[in-house]
């Protein structure tokens, strides 16, 4: 929702307008007239208030008594402006403008509303409207503007704000937003000289010291940022929003203790302040408090349970100091639980898969999510990955004990339940079953195989004060790492500590024999979220790829990390290992569940001899070092028996020796769903070119480059900052 109280200024004037012209002298109706009068002068002071229910009740029932009131339409839009009804606003608006002189001030707010709605184009006509017949007005430029700013043209707004300067050089919204829009552009020195300006002109205005605090902790000058976020307070005492940014300027200068009298204070005001338990525990965290910052974060999801950034908080916290026994765990993986089922109800099989495995990481001995994924595989058709599950559920699983049957003399008799005795008939007939596939053929238990086939590092930079979420960028480099948990292919580990830049997160990359290493940052506002992705060689320091998401609306930062898997995921071929050969046939390591499937065709290299190529993503391997090539003629879900050709006249093959994709059979439909099913999302999807082995990865691979290339509107912090200024 956005604030716009800034229009009071405005509808102070309007609603003097309105008092003398209704005390005028009427003909007829002034019983009327000065009953809605007085209901328009009590919502109005309700409004001043802040109190918009109250007043758009107030305004309402002015409305009833006098359907014609143009300014109770237009502080009626206002209101419902400042309540996040937008749609309501526009509305309001067009009737305000049926019965209103000012149309400048009504069409604004109605292109306002309009920009919130994502109908940027409707805007951009309703300013230009306000704009031929006014050419002087600044309200439409700074509309245009944002418009701009929607558009990613820095400076095309920096023009119009300037426009705007140059009718009125005191204007504090134009003096403010070119502030901001020269310090994203990287103008530093402009950006303080027009916050100077501004507090100069306006040196009473906690807004104005306000944001002068915020660009001086942009620029890393914490001292000031401090000095000015205590000058905001003591301008206006109940500016909370000065105390949310002096919060998190101390804590960036790590004075946890002092974070957390202030998240008191402010907690103490409005216990409804989801950011300020997000600090207080992320502050108790770093002081140690693990258990006093579980309860806080705890709070702070009771309050707003979609907050995704403080519940990766909580998840992190309790993965690295509760024991996995805890009976909490429970209570905190039932939220993934419950967004499943919701998914499953939608018929949205990716988001249902990834909040089980959500739940499992934060309870794995959970039996309902646990029975709940098994079942998932074994719609799939994944029966060896399915009997896992069953046994393990079984294994952990403690049976209801019921005294009035005796088992023996001294022992209750064991009751099991009918999802017990059901998974029970389903291991003995699965292990049935199964006697005759490559595993027992072989005599090789594909539990204890090692798939590990890439390791790649993850870094983070550390970034500007945070106004949301303080620690984002460590937070969502630990989710990365964490949902690649369930690639048994990738070995992904992630550095904690922010680095100085590319350079040392190159080092630390190439000294640890990494193979790639990614490089992420990540921007959020209440209702977006973009995350940006360098992936680099880990061998020669050379750009890969690099992944855009940018998402809105609820699970946006789920969505983006599964998005960010998949792309990473897309770009690795696909490699196995030879486990044993008996006259030209082979036992590979790579089965179903790695997207391998009866015909797929691979090089069998020496092992050690596959690198990855200087550029780009793919492999590389001497032509001296390709033993022959191998044919999938069966396949396991962990595992593949085919055809070794060997290459030249002796047969030089080892067991250790790799293998990689060249080719996938085009009819495989095991391989084309785009859809995926429940181990697509966990395994790699290219060829050794580091091109899409199936039409689904292509598929998605398509998807991610025109996702990459169309224009899109998107709200930045920036455009927040500045959408805020009153």
């Amino acid at each position: 929702m956005r604030s716009h109280l800034g229009l009071y200024r405005k509808c102070a004037c309007a609603a003097l307008l309105a008092c003398a012209l209704c005390c005028m002298p009427q003909a007829q109706g002034s019983r009327q007239g000065a009953g809605a009068l007085s209901l328009y002068q009590k919502a109005f002071s309700l409004q001043q208030d802040g109190d918009f229910y109250g007043a758009v009740e107030s305004y309402r029932e002015a409305l009833l008594v006098n359907p014609q009131y143009g300014d109770a339409w237009y502080n009626l839009a206002v209101c419902t402006y400042n309540l996040g009804e937008y749609d309501l606003c526009v509305e309001y608006a067009d009737n305000a403008a049926k019965y209103s002189r000012d149309l400048s001030d009504i069409k604004n707010l109605k292109g306002m509303a309009l920009i919130s709605l994502g109908r940027l184009d409707e805007a951009k006509q309703v300013f230009n409207e306000v704009l031929a017949r006014y050419p002087n007005d600044i309200d439409a430029r700074f509309g245009l503007a944002e418009l701009n700013l929607y558009n990613g043209s820095l400076s095309s707004a920096e023009n119009l704000y300037l426009d705007a300067l140059k009718r009125d050089k005191k204007n504090r919204k134009a003096l403010l937003s070119l502030a901001l829009v020269s310090a994203e552009a990287g103008k530093d020195d402009v950006a303080e000289r027009y916050v100077n300006q501004a507090i100069a002109y306006h040196n009473g205005d906690a807004e104005v010291y306000y944001l002068a605090s915020y660009l001086a902790s942009r620029r890393g000058d914490l001292e000031d940022a401090e000095r000015l976020a205590r000058s905001a307070i003591q301008i206006n005492s109940s500016y909370d929003r000065a105390y949310e940014l002096l919060a998190s300027i101390l804590y960036t200068q790590n004075r946890f203790a002092e974070v957390i009298d202030l998240c008191d204070f402010r907690i103490g005001r409005d216990r409804n302040l989801t950011g300020a338990w997000y600090l207080k525990g992320l502050s108790q965290k770093r002081l140690g408090r693990n258990e006093d910052a579980i309860a806080s974060f705890g709070t702070g999801l009771s309050i707003n349970p979609l907050d995704e950034v403080m519940r990766f908080a909580l998840e992190q916290l309790v993965d690295s100091t509760v024991s996995l026994e805890d009976s909490r765990r429970a209570k905190w993986a039932q939220y993934h639980i419950s967004k499943a089922k919701e998914y499953n109800r939608n018929f949205d099989g990716p988001s249902e898969r990834y909040e089980y495995q959500k739940a499992l990481s934060v309870d794995p001995f959970n039996a309902a999510a646990r029975q709940s994924f098994a079942n998932l595989l074994e719609r799939d058709g994944f029966y060896e990955l399915y009997l896992q599950q069953l046994k393990f559920i079984k294994e952990n699983t403690v049976s209801e004990e019921v005294s009035s049957v005796q088992r023996d003399e001294n022992s209750p008799k064991v009751m099991k339940s009918a999802q017990e005795r059901k998974n029970d008939d389903t291991i003995e007939a699965l292990e049935s079953l199964m006697s005759s596939n490559l595993s027992h053929k072989w005599g090789v238990d594909p539990f204890y195989l090692d798939k590990t086939r890439w390791n790649i590092g993850i870094y983070f930079m550390q970034g500007a004060v945070q106004l949301l979420h303080a620690d984002v960028d460590e937070l969502i480099a630990v989710a990365a790492k964490d949902i690649f948990n369930g690639v048994p292919s990738a070995s992904v580990d992630v550095q904690t500590t922010a680095v100085a830049g590319y350079g040392e997160a190159y080092r630390a990359a190439r000294t640890a024999g990494r193979d790639y290493f990614v490089v992420l940052a990540v921007n959020e506002t209440e209702r977006t979220f973009s995350l940006d992705a360098d992936v680099y060689s880990g061998r020669t320091g050379t750009k890969t790829n690099s992944v855009h998401v940018y998402r809105t609306g609820n699970d946006r930062i789920a969505k983006s990390l599964r998005r960010f898997r998949q792309a990473l995921l897309d770009m690795l071929p696909i490699r196995g290992t030879v486990l044993h050969n008996a006259s030209n046939t082979l036992l590979v390591d790579l089965g179903k569940s790695d997207g391998v499937v009866k015909g797929a065709v691979f090089d069998v290299v020496k092992k050690g001899k596959i690198k990855t190529v200087d550029t780009g993503p793919g492999v590389n391997y001497n032509s001296n070092d390709i033993l022959g090539t191998f044919t999938v003629d069966s396949t396991n879900e962990e595992m593949a028996e085919g055809t070794y050709k060997k290459r030249g006249f002796y047969d030089t093959l080892n067991e250790g020796d790799e293998i990689v994709l060249t080719r996938m059979p085009d009819d495989s439909p095991e391989a084309q769903s785009p859809d995926g099913n429940v181990v697509t999302d966990t395994r790699p999807a290219a060829n050794s070119s580091g091109e899409p082995a199936t039409k689904a990865a292509a598929l998605a691979e398509r998807e991610s480059i025109k996702e990459s290339f169309r224009v899109q509107a998107k709200e930045s912090p920036l455009i927040t900052m500045i959408q805020s200024i009153l």
